[in-house]
């Protein structure tokens, strides 16, 4: 079981990737700055780039939907997929799923690729290499992470356990 569990983990963060990507693709990185170093956020908001009221908007968009995107397949995978319905399946393995995408975005999209590829960078801000590079931003949110993750995980046990009382 705990072998399933790792590979359904990489499948849910590889899809929860992707589906990161396409959003900031068709979005932009205009939509996406609240997710980045605050240095690079200012200088958008000095230069007319973004208001801290769009910032504040795209965020919390942003966030009401990844929280959804996060959460559902959480579920399917523990009931659908695991045919579990308890509280601490949901629970124990929404919190494995989130954390071994916070793991893979902290490493390998932050660490590897915002930190040294073009395609992140916000016209305007080509200059600011040393914000771009700050590792310890991304890997803050990853500690962060591991803490944030337990509500989500909770909720995520919860209508699991619903679903178990219905199903």
């Amino acid at each position: 079981m705990a072998a399933k569990i790792i590979i359904e983990a990489i499948i849910y963060t590889l899809l929860y990737s992707v589906f990161m990507l396409i959003l900031f693709r068709i979005q932009g990185a205009k939509y996406q700055l609240y997710n980045y170093p605050p240095a690079i956020r200012e200088r958008a908001i000095e230069k007319g780039i973004i208001t801290q009221k769009e910032l504040d908007e795209h965020a919390k968009k942003n966030k009401s939907i990844g929280l959804v995107v996060m959460i559902v397949p959480c579920i399917i995978i523990t009931c659908a997929v695991n045919r579990q319905f308890t509280f601490l399946a949901g629970f124990v393995q929404s919190y494995i799923f989130l954390n071994t995408f916070s793991l893979f975005d902290a490493l390998v999209i932050d660490s590897i690729w915002f930190c040294h590829s073009k395609w992140w960078v916000i016209p305007g801000t080509e200059d600011m290499t040393e914000a771009y590079h700050d590792y310890a931003f991304h890997w803050k949110w990853f500690f962060f992470g591991l803490v944030s993750a337990l509500p989500l995980a909770l909720v995520t046990g919860g209508i699991v356990a619903l679903i178990g009382m219905i199903a």
